[in-house]
């Protein structure tokens, strides 16, 4: 099946958007390349989105589904969860406050017809609602491009908005299983993190170094440009380091259990390599704790040193010093009382 015969869902989780939900409802609804679908799915919102929702929807040139929880369910399981309804070849997760450039359909759609290709990308840009300033938010997308399986940290995502990825992916896996978001340890992994996760393990990804999103930064966005804003001030790093661990072995274990029919459906996909990618990965988590638990400084340099030689502090995906890590282990140990 070529590219210009593949069919793509777009999926919007909303919860009191009623601000914004029009004006991005409207910027999908005129994509140059026109979904077969859209699915929003309401977590119960008390003002007036259902409202403006089924409003638009009466009017619309693409058919929206509307499905509302019994219960909230929260943004996660709520994307997730309405994702698996979708009829597309391809699904795009869409934000409820964000405003899409016409062509960013039509601009993901032509890396469709590549069975190799997992997921697309993209950089958006990013709008301040109190300054009215618009930047460029690359994402860390330097060039247009596809890049292999395995070409990522292995705790890296992309926000949500800019994904556009394979069905398959979401039934690769049972969601309801998945590992806790090693960012809000009390939480199942989100929405974008899991897809990116699973996309990056089977497949290739497509980079577009083009803004094709504007992403609003107001006072109600769950998150900013920097995805830790909602932790708590505390800082407690032996505990943040356990989290990462239990993740990422977490993630091992569910490339293990992928079923087998994963390498027919993504002929990129190899088991072995992924494993052995994720557990050097662990590996380096686990050594970087010993620099936290001995009782005297001196210890702790020490195990940074040895970190150093050991190579722990290269990353798994390109093999590049991680500075900054060295250089919060080191601070870590100077502070130490």
């Amino acid at each position: 099946m070529d590219a210009e015969s593949k069919t793509i869902s777009v999926v919007i989780a909303t919860y009191n958007g009623s601000a914004f939900i029009r004006e991005q409802l409207e910027s999908v609804i005129g994509q140059s390349f026109k979904p077969i679908e859209i699915v929003v799915a309401d977590d119960g919102s008390t003002d007036r989105t259902l409202e403006i929702v089924k409003s638009v929807a009466a009017g619309s040139s693409v058919p929206v589904a509307i499905k509302v929880n019994n219960t909230n369910l929260g943004f996660r399981d709520n994307f997730l969860n309405a994702a698996l309804s979708a009829k597309g070849d391809f699904v795009a997760f869409c934000d409820q406050d964000d405003i899409w450039d016409r062509e960013k359909l039509e601009r993901v759609a032509a890396y469709f017809g590549n069975p190799n290709i997992s997921m697309i990308v993209h950089a958006a840009a990013s709008l301040d609602q109190s300054t009215g300033k618009l930047v460029k938010f690359t994402q860390g997308i330097q060039r247009t491009g596809v890049k292999p399986p395995l070409s990522y940290d292995p705790w890296l995502t992309f926000f949500g908005f800019s994904i556009v990825f394979r069905r398959e992916l979401l039934h690769l896996a049972d969601i309801d299983g998945r590992f806790r978001d090693f960012i809000v340890p009390k939480e199942k992994i989100a929405h974008d993190r899991w897809i990116v996760f699973l996309g990056q393990v089977v497949g290739e990804t497509a980079e577009l170094n083009l803004p094709l999103v504007t992403y609003r930064q107001h006072a109600t966005n769950l998150f900013g440009d920097g995805r830790r804003s909602h932790k708590a001030q505390a800082h407690d790093p032996i505990r943040e380091l356990d989290d990462y661990i239990a993740a990422t072995a977490d993630m091992i274990a569910v490339i293990r259990d992928l079923p087998d029919e994963t390498e027919a459906t993504f002929p990129l996909f190899d088991r072995g390599k992924a494993i052995h990618f994720f557990q050097k990965a662990l590996h380096q988590l686990e050594q970087r704790k010993r620099v936290y638990v001995p009782r005297s400084r001196p210890r702790g340099v020490w195990a940074v040193i040895r970190n150093i030689r050991g190579g722990v502090y290269r990353s798994v995906h390109h093999d590049a010093i991680r500075w900054r890590s060295i250089a919060r282990d080191l601070k870590y140990c100077a502070i130490r009382s």
